[in-house]
């Protein structure tokens, strides 16, 4: 009996082990089943095939087991996305294989494709005049002899209807759309008519009535169109840019009121809330010339209605601690028109340079866009120093003038080509008591330029020349030095220049600097270049007095949102055995 029971003990366990096994086998037949169909497509080139899978994709999950109820949308769906390219007679026909019952196999065979025997694109109205209808229907890709693509008829819909609003043309209409196709002929007629109507022209400007009369007479001098003009979109999209770039406002709202037209002329609704509270901004950085920089910006952008602005900066590295104020007073446009009054503190110690300056300056301010940027400013400097062996201080009272041209094609952070030029002019004469009479001339300039896409040429001159009887009568600030991360890369920074008697640097009358660079993009937003630059800093060209400094390297780019981080490994050749730095910066080649 005993004996009896051990054996039902051992073969209960097996009658129990058979269901569960047949659960486990259910369940995973149930989620092989669960698996959605996929597609295999045959018989299309690469675009008919990318888009009957872009059809294909947008109908729902389907599982093998519902396949005959799907099967006339499947159909359907590849269907449209023949003709969408201009197949309407295909041949489609539906494999599925025993071993793989979730995939499809489809093949097809497109057939003859329609072609555009006609195309009609008629404009009635004021747009018959207008060239940007007439080049946009000139660059359509809709030509007669091509395969029908309805993305491109489509398009060209779109493209008229767009151009009509953004240039004024608000009663414009396509009284006929069409495209006729003729399956068993394999062509297509097409034709397309709008009727513009009028162009409806800039009206009077209508400010918020929160708006104050000293904030509107600021805005007038930024609104870039007149009454009357023909109306273009763009004219008001640019407009609420240049209100945003000012920095005066927190909220900002520019708008044609259509329903409010007289004579077609279409009134534009301002308004701008001014922002009041002080801002506070702060950053760090980093680069080879300078080493680890913390910054602190306070700014009140809205002063008082009358646009005037305050900001304060202060920035701290190793080398130089500066502090600077700025306040600026519109006399017409803002952005363009200003003065500044602008003063500030700044300890530098570089190289053999240890030196405290002291600064205030008027300036005058006109930004001529597409041309020359100019500052006029009579400018107070006060610095004392040790330079070498020199210890001293000067008084210096600085009129001078500036200008400044930049060019960007393409993206500002990481353009693709362009150029950049500045030119500074600054006197001082000890006939309006100033401790130095001298004349300061520097001049820069920088081109870029890309080509075949992936290559990109960077090349770079600058020069500059002082007129003084000596160059220990002017202070550190006025003379020259060079090298660096964005001078003569192999040497660190300010440290090219003539040497008095202990070999410590004491700066130089002249300048002269020149670099090409070459980057290569080996892949996305990665560049490798390689580099030249050579210059120096002298009181003399006679040959036995200048030094040519030069040096050579590889470098890395990575361009990111705000522009290349630039890592450098420069050889100064002109040194004995050739030592190498590296070099890291950050900002954009313009």
């Amino acid at each position: 009996m005993a004996h009896h029971e051990s054996t039902a003990l051992i073969h209960k366990p097996k009658r129990r082990i058979g269901p569960w096994l047949l659960v486990i086998l259910f369940f995973s037949a149930s989620a092989w089943a669960a698996k959605p169909l996929t597609y295999k497509i045959n018989g299309l080139d690469k675009e008919l095939k990318q888009n009957a899978s872009l059809y294909l994709d947008n109908l729902p999950a389907i599982k093998p087991r519902q396949l005959d109820e799907y099967r006339l949308e499947i159909r359907e769906a590849l269907q449209k996305s023949l003709r969408a390219l201009g197949y309407y007679q295909p041949t489609i026909e539906f494999h599925r294989s025993r071993k793989t019952t979730n995939q499809l196999t489809i093949n097809i065979n497109p057939g003859q494709p329609v072609i555009i025997q006609s195309l009609q694109v008629s404009l009635e109205g004021d747009a018959r005049k207008d060239r940007a209808f007439k080049r946009l229907i000139r660059q359509n890709r809709l030509k007669v002899g091509d395969v029908l693509n309805d993305g491109e008829y489509e398009s060209l819909k779109t493209g008229l209807n767009d151009l009509a609003l953004t240039r004024g043309y608000f009663d414009a209409d396509l009284s006929e759309h069409q495209i006729k196709v003729y399956p068993n002929k394999h062509t297509a007629d097409i034709s397309l008519t709008m009727n513009s109507g009028r162009r409806y022209r800039f009206g009077p400007v209508i400010y918020d009535a929160p708006v104050s009369k000293a904030t509107r007479e600021l805005l007038n001098t930024m609104i870039n169109f007149e009454r009357g003009q023909p109306y273009r979109s763009e004219k008001l999209s640019q407009l609420n840019m240049d209100f945003s770039a000012t920095g005066y406002f927190k909220s900002i709202e520019v708008r044609p009121l259509k329903d409010k037209a007289v004579d077609a002329e279409v009134p534009i609704f301002v308004s701008v809330i001014p922002k009041t509270a002080w801002e506070l901004e702060t950053g760090i950085g980093f680069s080879t010339d300078e080493g680890p920089r913390v910054s602190l910006s306070i700014d009140n952008p809205w002063m008082d209605e009358k646009g005037h602005s305050f900001t304060s900066d202060i920035k701290v590295s190793q080398k130089v601690q500066e502090l600077s104020g700025r306040y600026k007073i519109p006399y017409g446009n803002p952005l363009l028109e200003y003065y500044s009054l602008d003063g500030g503190y700044q300890r530098t110690t570089i190289q053999d340079t240890d030196s405290q300056l002291v600064s205030a300056s008027i300036n005058k301010w006109k930004k001529r866009l597409g041309n020359w940027d100019q500052d006029f400013f009579i400018r107070v400097d006060y610095e004392n120093y040790t330079q070498g062996l020199q210890n001293s201080s000067n008084l210096l009272l600085i009129p001078g003038m500036s200008f400044d041209r930049r060019k960007v094609v393409g993206n500002p952070m990481d353009p693709r080509s362009g150029h950049l030029y500045n030119i500074k002019i600054e006197t001082s004469a000890k006939a309006w008591q100033s401790d130095a009479d001298f004349i300061k001339v520097w001049g820069r300039a920088k081109w870029l330029t890309t080509f075949f896409k992936h290559h990109r040429f960077i090349s770079r001159i600058e020069q500059g020349a002082i007129w003084v009887d000596e160059i220990k009568n002017i202070p550190p600030s006025i003379r020259f030095f060079t090298g660096g991360d964005q001078t003569v890369r192999g040497y660190s920074y300010d440290s090219i220049s003539p040497r008095d008697s202990s070999g410590q640097l004491i700066g130089g009358q002249y300048l002269s600097v020149a670099s090409i660079e070459y980057d290569y993009e080996i892949i996305d937003n990665w560049r490798i270049a390689f580099f030249v630059d050579s210059g120096t800093s002298t009181n003399s060209y006679k040959q036995d007095q200048v030094e040519w400094k030069t040096g050579i390297g590889p470098g890395i780019r990575w361009v990111t949102p705000l522009g290349p981080l630039k890592l450098d490994f420069a050889f100064a050749i002109s040194e004995p055995g050739s030592p190498w730095r590296i070099h890291f910066s950050m900002g954009p080649d313009l």
